[in-house]
Parts: structure tokens; sequence; C-alpha cells
């Protein structure tokens, strides 16, 4: 299949929403850092939790892949867009259902058998906090728990 199409395979079933087949694209041991939410830790748990949240919380979940382009060690990487409209509570955040887009860059780190070994996702999460109307971060009145 080769790193490239293993990558696009993972952004079109995560837009699908379709946690189980995105994580079967996955080694078991594989790891996930998720640096904008401090989260780190497997693909199987934490990146689990992470994509089912995201698929829950935007039904319409829209991921468009700018850019992507793989590294002589076989590490995908790969600039995105994600948008689509709020339709349940997502990382703290209250449903206003509230339309968003952010940008993101993403690598994945895929073995010789192409199985994706490591998940490392950036973005700017005051900016997500901003699209989903969050006014301030200090106000717990606007965040769920």
């Amino acid at each position: 299949m080769g790193a490239r199409d293993v990558a696009q395979e993972f952004f079109e079933r995560m837009q699908a929403g379709d946690v189980d087949k995105t994580l079967a694209l996955t080694a078991p041991d594989a790891t996930v850092s998720l640096v904008p939410l401090g989260v780190h830790g497997s693909m199987a748990k934490e990146g689990a939790e992470y994509l089912w949240a995201l698929a829950k919380a935007f039904p319409d979940l829209l991921v468009r892949v700018r850019r992507l382009f793989v590294t002589t060690d076989n590490t995908a990487v790969a600039e995105i867009t994600i948008d689509g409209t709020q339709a349940d509570d997502f990382l703290g955040v209250i449903n206003q259902e509230k339309h968003f887009d952010i940008d993101q860059g993403w690598m994945l780190q895929i073995d010789d058998s192409d199985r994706i070994t490591a998940v490392t996702g950036y973005w700017d999460q005051n900016h997500l906090y901003r699209r989903l109307g969050v006014k301030r971060l200090d106000k717990i009145t606007i965040t769920a728990r």
C-alpha cells in the first residue's frame, strides 16, 4: 500500500467517523501524542478516546488533506484542515452548534508492513476554543466537565 496511501486512508476513515477502521491501520503498540491537549499514550486507548469524541461531537466532519509527503524514514507528514458543526460537547466545550475549521499538522510513522506505529497531532487549541464560541478560558460556565 505504501506510507502515503496509509496516511490518506487514515484521514479518510477519520472523516467518516469510523474509529474502529481508523485504529485497524495502527500497530497494536502504536503510540499517540496530541500535543495541544497534552495527551501522550497508546493509540488504542488515548488515541481512540480522542477519535470517538471527535466523531461524536462532529458527525459532519470534513478532513481535507492540503499537503502530504513521506520522509525517508517512512513518516507521513500531513497538513490538513478539519471542519464541521458541533453536535455534542467536545474537549470540555459545551455544544453551542458552532461551525469550526482549523488547520492541523499530523505525523504518522509507518512501518515496513504498512502499519502506523506512532501518531502525532499539532494544532492551535486556543483557535479551536475560539471557533467553538469560548470567549474566556477562565470562566467555568462556558465549559463542561
